[in-house]
């Protein structure tokens, strides 16, 4: 009889070990994978808050119009006091069988409301999408417990640490009164902190050893440099992270490696007038919070250059500055740091500044604009990026004959002013529910002009363009050819659209909302658009149609109707319903444009 009370006092006071460790513990975790995060990004609900990458996620969320991710405030307040309530139940459980099973009771009720709570959490963001959103989705409910697909995120709920450990001590308390022998679960239990407490340790001594290192050969050199002079360095291997002040001029011969350690960002560059080149920089900070850089810059004047950037978390930060140059780098910062590397190229908060000849590979955003003036990006090349080209709240700024590829989304131009968009080559964004060559939303000038924007899914899609009536927005001979939809433009985009080559996309022009906007200009000066599905002649030979091009496409808004019918495209079933809505009016419906001026031929000058 003895025993068996030991042993409920023993089963008492492990589930109480059990649920107190359970408050450090996550309690469920929600992966999400998708093509441009292939490792997925991660979500950690505490019973006091959210940890992972919730800053990713929320600009993501930004994106689709779901409000940002905030631990839900009543539960989080009430957590410490529920734990506290559920520690002192364990421990009084073995004074009376029915407090012990109201004890087991609580404890399979706990993760139960846990589930049941996070569940509705789920539903409630996934169905407050807001309809102004840059990019539409149906709403949605992710799963708490397994996997859902939400655009071309795929998500996976599962259970943590934390919850087993609640249903533990659920587990222990049961079999504690159960059974009179069952004394191994307290072993068990002591045995997490100690496992725990050595794992802290072990982690602590690494990151003692990360962080303490040896004396900086090279921090001396650059220290003990008078200003405005040149300190060459050749090959080898440095330890980071380092400090250049300006102004000063720093060169790499024979590719020497700055190797930051994982600890924040390798070269921070300050001061004026500096000029690094010819280096090889790697190893950054990994935690996102950190935002560490490859190389990160404040002032001015700087020029970087020539260096070869991988495994960081930014690339190369600008920031609080002007005039500086970024040219000729190859940046990758990769998969080290998980799925979520940040941006190759941030420029925030900085006018004036030049980013040349850059190669840029799987980060986050290729080239990324915050807060700036006068920044120009040219003759870049960005593959394998969420999107290549992005703006936000800048001004001023040209983005000029790069090439950008194969990324998730070509160039999104959003909340921007006097943009320039020239001569770039933007093909090959086809995989998920935005993949667009270039996304326009709320920019107030805009000429986007010379551009060969091919085999995407959507060429361009335009929303509150110009932002008000007294800007211009002009989309100006560029090569629009082989995507899905050649131009998707919603009712609040009223764009002048001129001497471009519309050709070979599934559909040319998808209106959106309410329709195109009727202040929209298919023509201008008397010269339009050149379209592949153009069949009217040019009697007098001057180059320009002799009968308006009407973009009818009665067989698009059956396919908006009834996706599978996808499958008849181009076929005879789609060249009949053509047919009959040129010859018969009974099938004809209200034209979704008409360019007065169709070109017969047309010579956009776009890269080549």
């Amino acid at each position: 009889m003895r025993r068996a009370v030991l042993v409920r006092i023993a089963a008492g006071a492990g589930a109480a070990a059990l649920v107190a460790l359970s408050a450090t513990l996550p309690l469920w975790t929600l992966t999400m994978r998708a093509p441009q995060y292939p490792k997925g990004l991660r979500l950690e609900a505490h019973g006091t808050g959210l940890v992972g990458d919730i800053r990713e996620l929320n600009i993501l969320n930004h994106y689709i119009g779901m409000p940002p991710i905030e631990a839900p405030a009543f539960e989080t307040a009430i957590y410490p006091w529920s734990i506290a309530a559920l520690v002192v139940l364990c421990l009084i459980s073995p004074v009376h069988p029915w407090l012990r099973r109201l004890a087991i009771v609580v404890m399979i009720a706990a993760p139960l409301v846990i589930l049941a709570d996070l569940q509705w959490q789920l539903y409630t963001f996934g169905h407050s999408l807001n309809p102004k959103a840059p990019i539409r989705l149906e709403p949605f409910t992710p799963l708490v417990l397994g996997t859902s697909k939400m655009g071309n995120f795929v998500s996976t709920g599962m259970v943590s640490t934390g919850f087993a450990c609640l249903v533990g001590a659920a587990a222990l308390l049961f079999l504690g009164g159960r059974w009179g022998r069952s004394r191994q679960a307290r072993p068990a239990v002591s045995g997490v902190p100690r496992t725990a407490a050595a794992a802290a340790l072990a982690l602590l001594a690494v990151t003692s050893e990360a962080t303490a290192g040896p004396a900086q050969a090279l921090q001396s050199r650059l220290a003990a440099a008078p200003p405005g002079t040149s300190l060459t360095i050749d090959g080898g291997v440095h330890q980071g992270p380092l400090v250049v002040r300006g102004p000063l001029e720093v060169i790499g011969v024979n590719d020497p490696v700055i190797d930051g350690g994982g600890v924040g960002t390798v070269v921070t560059i300050e001061g004026d007038g500096v000029v690094f080149t010819g280096f090889r920089v790697r190893n950054s900070g990994r935690e996102v919070t950190e935002e560490a850089a490859g190389i990160k810059a404040t002032g001015s004047r700087h020029r970087i250059g020539h260096n070869d950037i991988r495994d960081v978390y930014f690339g190369i930060h600008v920031g609080d500055g002007a005039g500086t140059v970024v040219h000729d780098n190859t940046i990758a910062p990769g998969e080290h740091h998980g799925a979520r590397p940040g941006h190759g190229i941030s420029v925030w908060h900085a006018r004036d500044v030049q980013l040349v000849r850059n190669r840029i590979s799987d980060a986050r955003d290729g080239i990324y604009l915050s807060f700036t003036e006068r920044v120009v990006a040219s003759h870049n090349e960005v593959t394998r990026c969420r999107y290549g080209l992005h703006s936000m709240y800048s001004k001023l700024a040209t983005f000029e004959a790069n090439r950008v590829e194969g990324n998730l989304l070509g160039a999104a131009l959003m909340l921007s002013d006097r943009l320039v968009l020239r001569g770039n080559r933007i093909e090959g964004h086809r995989a998920g529910s935005a993949a667009y060559g270039v996304l326009l939303k709320d920019i107030g000038d805009l000429l986007a002009e010379g551009n060969v924007i091919a085999v995407n899914r959507v060429g361009i899609y335009a929303e509150g363009v110009p932002s008000n009536p007294s800007r211009q927005a002009v989309i100006a001979n560029n090569v629009i050819a082989g995507n899905e939809v050649g131009l998707a433009l919603q009712s609040s985009a009223t764009l002048t659209v001129t001497g471009n080559r519309i050709a070979d996309n599934l559909t040319d022009v998808r209106p959106l909302g309410r329709g195109v906007s009727a202040g929209t200009r298919w023509s201008r000066g008397g010269r339009g658009n050149s379209w592949s599905q153009y069949r009217g002649y040019d009697a007098d030979r001057d180059g320009v149609g002799d009968v308006p091009h009407r973009v009818e496409d009665a067989m698009d808004a059956l396919v908006q109707r009834t996706p599978l019918a996808r499958a008849f495209l181009y076929t005879p079933a789609h060249l009949a319903l053509d047919a009959a809505a040129r010859m018969f009016p009974l099938f004809r419906r209200e034209p979704v444009l008409v360019d007065p001026h169709p070109l017969m031929t047309a010579n956009p000058r776009g890269p080549r």
